[in-house]
């Protein structure tokens, strides 16, 4: 299984809370497909500016698990009503902070 952490900046402003946190792991329940082996989603509001997510996936259900959870994320911002109202827009994933021998 990989674990693969993430986060969204809440816009200056917003405040995120348990509700905000509970928004994002139902989004991204919906969105993901059975290809994305999606097998457990953590979203915590740990901080008034920012959620944390960690995503598990089945092993070997994507060739680039890190990549497939960042377009995961990305397509529920662009599909939300109210993500893009909260948080700043997801970029690409930083793969320089992977830890080593961490997959």
């Amino acid at each position: 299984m990989h674990a693969v952490y993430a986060s969204l900046t809440a816009l200056p402003g917003v405040v995120v809370g348990p509700d905000d946190a509970n928004e994002l792991a139902d989004s991204l329940w919906a969105h993901a497909t059975q290809e994305d082996g999606l097998e457990h989603v953590l979203v915590l509001a740990q901080s008034a500016d920012r959620v944390d997510l960690i995503l598990f996936l089945l092993e070997g259900s994507h060739p680039d698990p890190v990549r497939r959870v960042a377009a995961l994320i990305r397509e529920c911002y662009r599909a939300s009503g109210t993500l893009p109202s909260k948080y700043e827009a997801p970029g690409e994933p930083v793969l320089d902070r992977l830890r080593p021998g961490a997959s």
